[in-house]
Parts: C-alpha cells; structure tokens; sequence
C-alpha cells in the first residue's frame, strides 16, 4: 500500500475569512495524519462545523475499492456527518470547499438573499 502522505500548501490560508456564503473559517491544523478546519456561522455564531481531511491514501469501501483521501464532516452538536473519498487528482481547492458547502447546506442551509 501507498504511504504516500497528501501536502496542502498554505492550508490555513482562508483562515478567519468566509469560505462559502454564510461560514468562516476560524481555525485550522495540520497533524501528521489529517487537516481539521472549524467553520462558524456568521448568522448564528453557536453553529460550528468539522472538517477533516485523511494525508495518508486508504482503501476506500464500496462502491470506489481504490486508494482515495477520506474527508469527516460533522457538527459539534452531533445530529450529522459525512463521511466521503477524494481521489487525488480530484482533491483541489475547489473541488474540496464545494463539497464541504454541498454537505453543509443541505444539514444547515443558509437563507441566501437573493
């Protein structure tokens, strides 16, 4: 198996500016084995979301039996998660926050104004 260990440059470059309509960014980490970001609400501050992106390849379940990067979103409140796959030539910036708001807003959507 690969150990081939994912490198996101300037991962916190976002870091206390919205990254989709409605949330901010307000931390972001890097361990040895996964990127956590924490998004706040703008609206309701005590709304908090989780994001954790896998560094290292996996063998992703059924349907996919390849080696992907796993993603965990979940809020702090513990009434949903996702659990996803990235393959690596997928995983990009904005491949990335895409599917992060597309989780989002369909367990929390945001009131757009338009």
């Amino acid at each position: 198996m690969s150990t081939k260990i994912l490198y996101i440059k300037n991962y916190d470059k976002d870091l206390m500016r919205g990254i989709f309509y409605g949330w901010d960014i307000i931390s972001a980490d890097e361990t040895d084995d996964i990127y956590l970001f924490q998004l706040k609400n703008r609206l309701d501050s005590s709304l908090r979301v989780y994001v954790s992106l896998g560094r290292l390849l996996q063998m992703a379940p059924d349907p996919y039996f390849e080696l992907m990067y796993q993603v965990y979103i979940h809020d702090d409140k513990g009434e949903w998660d996702y659990n996803g796959w990235f393959r690596g030539h997928d995983l990009t910036y904005k491949n990335f926050w895409e599917v992060v708001e597309d989780i989002v807003e369909k367990h929390q959507p945001t009131d757009l104004p338009f």
